[in-house]
């Protein structure tokens, strides 16, 4: 992927690695699964080159969904004790991501069914061209996982026991072929197809800038979602920062780079799980996002995937927010952008944490921003020349946070009631068997 001024970011890179710091087990796997793809379907004219591109990110993301511990060891197993329910939570929360942010809202059904390719037990309609790409994805998965836990050599053996059952014969004939040609596994092996997956990458997936938002998002709020404290979090940072540059009258320019590195700004925060049920579990979370190391995986991730630019101000950011925490005077001055995320955060917590109920009161919340400032002993035109747009700012803040609150309310209710479905189908099917 070309990364020229309007094109700031390589999503392949930033979304694989991510997956690296959820956990041990998904490091790669939607990478190969997405590989497998691409080489199965080089030289088929079924698939129109858009629609290549679209399964190859759908591999890619396929398990968005899973983010709990528990999720992703039933997912990666073949252990016959492992429950459908538990390995088949992640589908529907990755079902419902897709639906609400994804550029590939389209194929949302297509998650949702990919491990159970053959059935149609949810109230959500699939028709045979999205099944057919559920049941691709779904072969890739199983392939990779069982070369990943057991012995390659036997991978025939195990796609003849499920020929024409769980996979389609025709699907298999089509990777047998595939691997004969292009020799996927071998290059799985070798670790060589990430060099291919690079280049495919650079070369085909050339995202606008809404897609590379949207992808941001699904991404970004496949950990947020998990709570309404952490959803809301990015969703305030992101208005506030947009209200600010609309306020400062700055360039178009200015506010991509600004708005990727909000968005980018805490995704180090995926090695971090922590359930929260109180402000001060929230608390006790954003001490540990903004304490901890989550900047030194946030830099992993983004290092030569994203404009060092980008890099600069999120550290700055960070540097900055970790002085008003400690109310010690600067000992750098920070770019406009660095100071606008760095504010747009800071208002964020506060706005969404609610400890101090007197704070929301857009006053107030101006004056404790003086306060820091003054503390650290910080040039204050930025903030001055906020000043008598705030009220107007953080009620047309607030005002763009409701959608983002509705829609977080909207997929827990969707989530219960189609993980209820899910339920009901296994205890009364039991027909799930270990490939799961």
């Amino acid at each position: 992927m070309h990364m020229s001024s309007s094109q700031q970011i390589n999503i392949v890179d930033v979304i694989c690695r991510s997956f690296w710091h959820i956990n041990p087990l998904l490091i790669n796997h939607g990478q190969r699964v997405s590989y497998i793809l691409m080489k199965m379907l080089a030289d088929t004219t079924y698939y129109t080159k858009q629609e290549k591109l679209d399964i190859f990110m759908l591999g890619l993301l396929h398990d968005i969904g899973a983010y709990k511990e528990e999720e992703i060891d039933s997912m990666l197993s073949f252990d016959a004790e492992d429950s459908a329910e538990s390995s088949m939570e992640h589908s529907v929360f990755g079902y419902l991501l897709f639906q609400q942010f994804s550029p590939l809202s389209q194929y949302a059904d297509v998650i949702l069914y990919h491990h159970d390719c053959n059935a149609q037990y949810y109230p959500v309609p699939i028709g045979n061209y999205h099944r057919d790409i559920a049941r691709l994805i779904y072969l890739a998965d199983r392939i990779d996982i069982f070369c990943l836990l057991k012995d390659s050599d036997n991978l025939d053996t195990f796609l003849d026991q499920y020929d024409g059952t769980v996979f389609s014969s025709s699907d298999i004939r089509w990777f047998r072929q595939a691997n004969e040609k292009y020799h996927i596994l071998d290059h799985i092996h070798s670790g060589d197809y990430q060099q291919e997956v690079q280049d495919y990458t650079h070369e085909y997936i050339i995202l606008s800038e809404s897609q590379i938002h949207d992808y941001l998002m699904t991404f970004i709020f496949s950990v947020d979602f998990r709570n309404e404290y952490t959803a809301l979090h990015t969703s305030y940072a992101l208005h506030l920062s947009e209200n600010f540059v609309n306020t400062l009258h700055l360039s178009s320019a200015p506010w991509q780079t600004i708005q990727l590195a909000v968005l980018l700004h805490n995704i180090g925060k995926i090695s971090i799980f922590s359930p929260l049920k109180s402000t001060a579990d929230y608390d006790h979370y954003l001490t540990e996002l903004y304490q901890g190391s989550t900047l030194t995986v946030t830099k992993e991730i983004l290092t030569d995937a994203v404009d060092p630019q980008i890099i600069n101000i999120i550290e700055e950011s960070s540097l900055l927010l970790k002085y008003w925490s400690n109310n010690t005077p600067i000992s750098f001055t920070p770019l406009p952008a660095s100071e606008i995320v760095a504010l747009s955060y800071l208002s964020s917590n506060i706005l969404t944490q609610e400890l101090d109920a007197s704070l929301l009161c857009h006053e107030k919340l101006m004056d404790f921003l003086k306060m820091k400032y003054h503390n650290c002993k910080m040039d204050n035109i930025i903030l001055l020349a906020l000043g008598r747009h705030f009220p107007e700012i953080i009620k047309k803040t607030q005002t763009s946070c409701r959608s983002i609150s509705q829609i977080y309310q909207h997929m827990e209710e969707e989530n219960h009631h189609l993980n209820t479905i899910l339920r009901h189908y296994n205890h009364y099917n039991g027909k799930y068997h270990h490939l799961v």
